[in-house]
């Protein structure tokens, strides 16, 4: 009879472990949520199997406890890491190397395709009791029970992932098409101007402008700017700043309000986590002059029959602070032929491969050298000396050139 009664006792236990099983996988094809997983979990190992102390690690970019009940033991008694290489499979964990799991009696390490994906210790063994402890009882089950959850929660980990991935790539796609509406599709190619220009963004968004902007009176506004920092913020930040631009520049004739201006709106949108480089000049054809501000940018390089200029008057970048400190309007003038070149510093701070910058003189060589070349062949050959110079190099930061020849 006592035979016949262990028979139908392990008989229940197969098939309380079958249906436990099951509906562990029903829940996992149903995709809950990993808190409900482990609440499943913990009701099948304390509840319904009798462990009484146990520990969850869960490992991602670091070990964090997912799971306990049953002991004091804290996070900072324990080092996961150091325990888990102690460990490569399941193993009883005896008196002598016990130390800080000296509360369990078992470690459970769980690997997935040879990473290391959680650590289960547990206990219940009490030594004054003459009884099969269940830890001991269940606990291949356990493993199996402790993998099956585990590798679910990480793949639900990995899918969530690859969903955000999906997601940011497609706002990078959204953010990239909207940047491309933004930059000038044409330029000034006439009788008094012809501008050409090139922009390379870092990745698929940039935070660097340029613009050259024709006015009612027949005079221009050429901009080049550039907000700290990269990626979609960088690159929303800038295109609220050129609708600004747009709209301010239009109606304020005054180069020191406009820009006093910009610099408030600039401050009120980034609350001074981020600021904006620019240079922004205003272009008379005819009386052959520019006045400008150079806002904490690259100087720009004016190429006349004098030689070249660089165009550094200004003040500090905008954003930086509620009111600007200092504002210096500068202002020269050209003689036909002459060349304004304007540039972010992703393309003087560019390396090679022995670490050394592009730099601005390669830029007043190449002015010189080109000084009866049109803008886009001007524009062109930079492009190929910038490609020679950076070699094997990554592009470091967002690039934008604006290359503007006055007849």
């Amino acid at each position: 009879m006592a035979r016949l009664e262990r028979i139908i006792e392990r008989l229940e236990l197969k098939e309380f472990q079958l249906r436990a099983l099951l509906d562990v996988t029903k829940a996992i094809n149903n995709n809950v949520p990993r808190a409900e997983l482990l609440r499943l979990y913990e009701k099948i190992v304390r509840d319904d199997l009798g462990i009484t102390r146990l520990m969850l690690f869960e490992r991602t970019d670091r070990w964090e406890r997912i799971l306990e009940f049953g002991t004091s033991t804290n996070d900072d008694d324990l080092d996961v890491e150091q325990a888990f290489g102690r460990f490569v499979d399941i193993q009883v964990i005896d008196s002598e190397s016990a130390g800080s799991l000296g509360a369990f009696d078992v470690a459970v390490p769980v690997h997935h395709r040879d990473h290391p994906l959680a650590f289960l210790l547990i206990g219940d063994i009490d030594e004054d009791e003459q009884r099969m402890s269940p830890t001991v009882k269940h606990l291949n089950y356990i493993q199996t029970l402790t993998n099956l959850i585990v590798v679910a929660m990480e793949n639900q980990r990995l899918a969530d992932q690859a969903l955000r991935q999906v997601r940011d790539q497609r706002e990078l796609e959204l953010a990239r098409e909207m940047q491309r509406m933004l930059v000038p599709a044409q330029l000034p190619n006439n009788d008094v101007i012809e501008a050409a220009a090139w922009y390379q963004p870092h990745s698929q968004v940039g935070g660097d402008h340029y613009d050259l902007i024709t006015l009612d009176d027949g005079t221009y506004v050429a901009c080049v700017a550039d907000v700290s920092g990269k990626g979609i913020a960088a690159a929303l930040l800038m295109s609220n700043f050129q609708a600004n631009l747009h709209a301010s520049v239009r109606h304020n004739t005054d180069l020191g309000d406009l820009v006093r201006e910009l610099n408030g709106r600039v401050q009120a949108n980034a609350r001074g986590e981020r600021f904006i480089t620019l240079f922004i000049g205003h272009i008379d054809p005819v009386a052959r002059r520019i006045r400008f501000a150079n806002c904490g940018h690259n100087a720009p390089l004016l190429r006349t029959e004098a030689g070249i200029q660089s165009l550094t008057d200004g003040c500090i970048a905008l954003g930086m602070m509620p009111s600007l400190p200092f504002l210096n309007v500068g202002e020269v003038t050209f003689t036909p032929g002459s060349t304004l070149l304007c540039y972010t510093d992703g393309l003087v701070e560019q390396e090679d491969d022995h670490g050394h910058a592009f730099e601005t003189d390669a830029l007043g060589t190449m002015l010189r050298d080109l000084s009866h070349a049109g803008p886009a062949r001007f524009n062109d050959a930079l492009i190929e000396a910038f490609e020679i110079h950076r070699g094997t190099q990554p592009i470091l930061d967002d690039i934008a050139v604006l290359t503007c020849r006055f007849k």
